[in-house]
């Protein structure tokens, strides 16, 4: 019980007031703009240095962008927390949703429309910014036009307001938590794409930037958010809360470590270092100050609150330190919205040719064993997955051992192999010379979708997972292992793993990559270099899962499957061995390469080893599925 003294200083035995929810979204807003308001004026938004190109734009467009982009952001994160709680929290039983989440699924609804608004609003007023014309009266068709269509900041707005428009309609009309899912893993991807078109993308790390910031956001959406409706659902929700709760915490525990992570890996790239003299270290050292008010904040929660919800009491403490949390994440967003439009400090970068920067790193020299092993360009895409791959492998394999449980140590070997294949094409020597060399990139595009994804799938993953995890039910919601068999059993996984929509990602990742102008667009762009990657393992992934590599009961169709994959690789690799013009020319021509051979010969020697690479993947799926079948006989 909560006591309160009154006015002669004795103990009022009466319980405190809860937390009135006016009142708290009033000083919820009422921070943000104030901190925002200080930020904006602080960090210089309203001075013609903060973007030079935007020299014309008067204070109202400045500060009305300002406040649209924080508007943008705050409904984001919101969509993101009611879509959350649908799918993780309280999706229900027997693939129904409950009248919970039925509700939070209309508050998403609602709160996407808001999020597609001041989109709209973010792009008259970027509009207003870049011409230089009143955001009422100044602004034409063509204007609007060469914004969105020619502009990468323009397009990355007109998607967010795609996505969250798609997702408003979404969410009303989802019935299931299947469908929640979808819709949050849709929204979280809709927060990211003015991150390629912002400050980090403009750095001189322009991939670790971009990547940093990008788990900053999505991370940030879904603790903020999470907590957000925790709080609006306190009421309706009372009886779950003792259940939710904890379970939240975990995830916020998880979202809090990424956030400080990938906030510090930001930062360390925007300053070039530990370099505090400019205002926007200073902001930059009040956000981290903010950060760590919120992880007390959340240690007061893990020590006193969540026990005492346990119990079925103390409902108001919960909401009472939430209330403050709320408060703090507010102008911490306010904060972060400001800085976004704060000039960042000049980085001294040295005397660089053109063509170390348009690498990102000098030039190599003639390939070499050396060179390919030692001389390591880290992605930190890669890294990431590669880390937090072998980490959960070995969490699982070390949970089953202390049950008792052997876990073959093949699939061990195999799963790690694969992951020493994705970080030695990635991170190692071939990483450079995949964006100097035709044939490196095709060996490494190759490694990615035929290599790797057969010794991660001989692995067993999923397999690992389901039996490390538990299966007990969640008293709220549905736990990891029912997630991923969710996943397992879901349509999307079933169609993409499909025979013939497997071969169909696989083809196009090959012709569809190489034969457009992705091709050259990754060559010039470290963070569209590493997610076309990305995709060309997901794509090996589906192709050789719907094959059956791991499995003992489709050696026919394997078998089948593999000779069309030969005839697509053959008929690739002839394409390049036969062709007289270089795809991206300019670029590789651009470089001055002065070693090994013309670009023309290089791009022959690519289809040569597209063909090999081809027949030795697929002997070695043959291979294994056929040992994997001995075996279980």
């Amino acid at each position: 019980m909560v006591f309160m003294w009154n006015r002669l200083g004795r103990v009022d035995p009466r319980p405190a007031a809860p937390v009135d929810p006016r009142t708290l979204w009033l000083g919820v807003a009422a921070v943000a703009l104030v901190v925002l308001a200080l930020v904006i004026r602080f960090g210089g938004a309203f001075s013609a240095a903060a973007v030079p190109e935007l020299t014309e734009a008067g204070a109202f467009t400045k500060g009305g962008l300002s406040l649209a982009k924080l508007a943008t952001n705050v409904a984001g994160t919101v969509t993101v927390g009611w879509l959350l709680m649908t799918a993780v929290f309280l999706p229900g039983r027997d693939g129904a949703l409950s009248v919970l989440g039925r509700r939070c699924l209309r508050a998403a609804s609602l709160s996407a429309v808001a999020w597609a608004v001041s989109t709209l609003a973010m792009i008259a007023f970027s509009v207003s910014d870049l011409f230089g014309v009143p955001v009422t009266t100044g602004i034409s068709g063509n204007m609007l036009r060469t914004f969105l269509l020619e502009l990468p900041q323009g397009r990355a707005l007109l998607a967010v307001t795609a996505v969250a428009a798609v997702t408003s309609v979404a969410a009303h009309l989802t019935r299931t938590p299947g469908g929640a899912c979808y819709l949050l893993v849709l929204t979280l991807a809709g927060l990211l794409p003015p991150v390629f078109t912002g400050h980090a993308a403009g750095s001189g790390s322009h991939a670790l930037a971009v990547f940093s910031l990008a788990a900053h956001m999505a991370g940030a959406a879904l603790w903020v958010g999470g907590l957000l409706v925790l709080v609006a659902m306190a009421r309706p929700a009372r009886d779950e809360l003792p259940d939710v709760v904890p379970r939240y915490s975990h995830l916020a525990l998880a979202c809090f470590a990424a956030v400080g992570a990938s906030g510090l890996v930001n930062a360390w790239v925007r300053l070039g270092g530990i370099n505090l003299d400019s205002r926007y270290a200073v902001l930059i050292v009040a956000k981290t100050a903010a950060l760590v008010g919120l992880g007390a904040l959340g240690w007061w929660h893990r020590r006193s609150s969540v026990p005492a919800l346990r119990t079925g009491r103390r409902t108001r403490v919960f909401l009472r330190i939430a209330a403050v949390e709320i408060l703090v994440m507010a102008a911490t967003m306010a904060l972060a919205t400001g800085l976004s439009r704060t000039p960042p400090p000049e980085v001294p970068q040295g005397t660089l040719d053109p063509v170390e920067l348009r690498l990102g790193f000098a030039l190599p020299g003639p390939g070499s064993v050396r060179s390919y092993v030692l001389d390591w360009w880290i992605d930190p895409l890669f890294v990431t997955i590669v880390v937090t791959g072998g980490a959960l492998y070995a969490a699982g394999v070390i949970r089953l051992r202390r049950r008792g449980i052997r876990w073959p140590l093949p699939r061990t070997a195999a799963w790690f192999a694969g992951l020493v294949v994705l970080f030695a094409v990635t991170c190692g020597g071939a990483a450079r010379y995949s964006m100097v060399l035709f044939s490196s990139h095709i060996v490494q595009h190759l490694a990615l979708s035929m290599v790797a994804p057969i010794l991660l799938l001989l692995g067993a993953p999923v397999t690992l997972a389901l039996r490390a995890l538990r299966s007990d039910p969640a008293p709220a919601g549905r736990t990891p292992r029912e997630l991923i068999v969710a996943l397992v059993e879901s349509r999307a996984a079933r169609l993409f793993t499909h025979p013939l929509t497997a071969s169909a990602l696989l083809v196009v990742s090959l012709y569809g990559f190489y034969f457009s102008p992705l091709f050259e667009a990754s060559l010039r762009n470290h963070a569209v270099h590493s997610l076309t990657m990305a995709c060309f393992v997901a794509s090996g992934l589906c192709y050789w899962a719907a094959m059956g590599v791991s499995s003992s009961r489709r050696s026919k169709a394997l078998t089948r499957w593999s000779l069309s994959l030969l005839a697509c690789h053959a008929f690739f690799g002839i394409a390049f061995m036969s062709s007289g013009e270089v795809l991206a020319g300019s670029w590789f021509s651009g470089l001055g390469r002065t070693w090994g051979a013309s670009p023309l010969q290089d791009q022959r020697t690519g289809g040569v080893l597209a063909w090999s690479i081809g027949w030795f993947a697929t002997l070695l799926a043959l291979v294994c599925q056929r040992r994997l079948a001995r075996r279980t006989r």
